[in-house]
């Protein structure tokens, strides 16, 4: 279970400075930040006021998870029954109701997420209430005020706890075990997907991850000319087989208990080119520049720049197609994450930030070679969490 108290009082702090009495949240992303539990399909509702209390609306089945995890009172609902055929959103209603109550919430000024937003994975399917929920609160606080709070949402997720920071470490941790794995499994006539598998079971099956409740992620293996389309958004496995010189990538974003990775690393079948030694040397040194630009004070595009500019003096700036990183923790894979590493970024650092360094290039038809860290910002400059 996450220490509760730094977190509560800064979400305490927050409300009281956007003048709310409360925050209203249904995503499970956002209902991890309020209570410390990452809800499995998406259908809790968690409601943290200005004076510190937390009410958490938790499925029946979901009640073991959320005991494990999370400090907040829970009121237990069933949004689904063989006695009944009735909506999620319907069988709310009561538990919404009782909690708006004790919470004496019914002229207040509520905060809620209304705005576009990235949402991981917590399971194959998520519940989503949509506007649907905005009107039922309009129903049972009629005298109350709704405003959108994602500005304030994005900012508390952007710094993490001791304890938040101690759980994605320990995430890092566990995926360092599929890439010992991926060393030795990349050899020619190989396919994709058969290296992707490897990685992903070693992922699997460590026992690392076994203090966690729910532990999972997606590996993504892209070799030779599919290695250099890897600067696109999205992370894809194909079937082709591995060859003789190929730059091979492994990329995943994994998780634990709802605390999210994003890594890569490139290896080489075979023995490296002077070509890909080149390139490793380019990334490696891009890569210390960037951890000597970050600490406290110092804006995302600087530490972009710092990045950047190595990449540039050995000929590979056309070749690094994307930003140096975004925000990782409560999400992987979200390039408008806080705090974004780009080369327009304004976002301030500050200690307890954690986000990912990419430097990377990328060469049509020939491949690509990226790595990928997550770092924490300390007071004095920057923590490496995937020192492997």
């Amino acid at each position: 279970m996450v220490e509760v108290g730094e977190r509560r009082a800064w979400i305490i702090a927050a409300l009281v400075d956007a003048k709310l009495d409360a925050i209203l949240c249904s995503a499970s992303t956002e209902v991890l930040l309020l209570t410390g539990y990452w809800p499995v399909m998406s259908s809790c509702v968690a409601i943290h006021t200005a004076d510190g209390q937390v009410r958490l609306i938790v499925p029946k089945d979901e009640v073991e998870f959320a005991q494990k995890t999370s400090s907040a009172r829970l009121i237990v609902y069933e949004p689904a029954g063989l006695n009944t055929l009735r909506s999620p959103l319907e069988q709310l209603r009561a538990p919404l109701q009782e909690a708006l109550e004790d919470l004496g919430l019914q002229k207040s000024s509520i905060g809620l997420q209304l705005g576009e937003g990235v949402q991981p994975s917590s399971y194959s399917v998520a519940y989503q209430f949509r506007s649907s929920l905005v009107d039922m609160l309009r129903e049972l606080v009629p005298e109350g005020s709704f405003k959108p709070c994602d500005g304030l949402l994005d900012s508390l997720k952007a710094v993490k706890t001791a304890g938040e920071l101690a759980l994605i470490e320990k995430a890092c941790l566990v995926a360092a075990a599929a890439f010992v794995r991926a060393e030795t499994i990349m050899t020619v006539g190989s396919r994709e997907t058969d290296v992707a598998a490897a990685v992903q079971s070693a992922f699997d099956t460590t026992p690392s991850a076994r203090h966690f409740e729910r532990s999972y992620g997606y590996f993504f293996c892209m070799s030779g000319p599919n290695s250099a389309k890897a600067c696109a958004a999205f992370a894809r496995t194909r079937n082709r087989k591995l060859e003789m010189g190929d730059l091979v990538m492994i990329h995943c974003n994994t998780c634990a208990d709802g605390y999210w990775t994003d890594i890569t690393r490139t290896y080489t079948v075979g023995a490296p080119s002077d070509r890909h030694t080149e390139m490793r040397e380019a990334i490696m040194q891009a890569r210390a520049a960037g951890f000597n630009a970050i600490r406290p004070g110092v804006a995302g595009c600087d530490v972009d720049r710092a990045v950047r500019d190595v990449m540039k003096a050995h000929g590979l700036g056309d070749a690094f197609k994307h930003a140096s990183g975004h925000g990782v923790g409560f999400a992987a894979a979200n390039p408008n994450g806080v705090p974004r590493i780009h080369p327009l970024s304004r976002d301030v650092l500050q200690a307890g930030m954690t986000f990912n360094v990419e430097p990377a290039a990328y060469f049509d038809g020939y491949g690509g070679m990226r790595h990928c860290d997550v770092v924490a910002v300390t007071e004095d400059g920057v923590k490496v969490l995937t020192q492997f």
